[in-house]
């Protein structure tokens, strides 16, 4: 089976490459695909059988961030870092170290 990460066809109903995708939330230029990791046993993925944890990976414009969060408030924050920063980004650590949250 055919997976993906571009948000087009994730939409369109292409099951997602790096779990199982639970659903797309949608904030103004922002794109969040919450979804099921697969499971890992070592090094190895075990495509095809999720993790009962969420993640959250994170999308501008329609273009992939290409990282992934433990919480939407995480993501959100790591999406308007990506914004202005770039993709080398820390200012959502500082903020969330600041709100006490990580």
């Amino acid at each position: 089976m055919e997976r993906t990460t571009n948000l087009e066809l994730l939409k369109g109903g292409t099951p997602y490459t790096w779990g199982n995708m639970v659903k797309i939330h949608n904030i103004g230029e922002y794109d969040i695909v919450e979804y099921h990791p697969w499971k890992t046993e070592g090094s190895s993925v075990l495509t095809g059988s999720p993790d009962d944890t969420l993640c959250f990976g994170c999308y501008l414009d329609g273009k992939n961030c290409c990282h992934s969060y433990e919480s939407l408030d995480a993501a959100i924050a790591a999406c308007i870092a990506y914004k202005y920063e770039g993709l080398n980004h820390k200012a959502n650590e500082y903020f969330m170290r600041m709100l006490k949250v990580r």
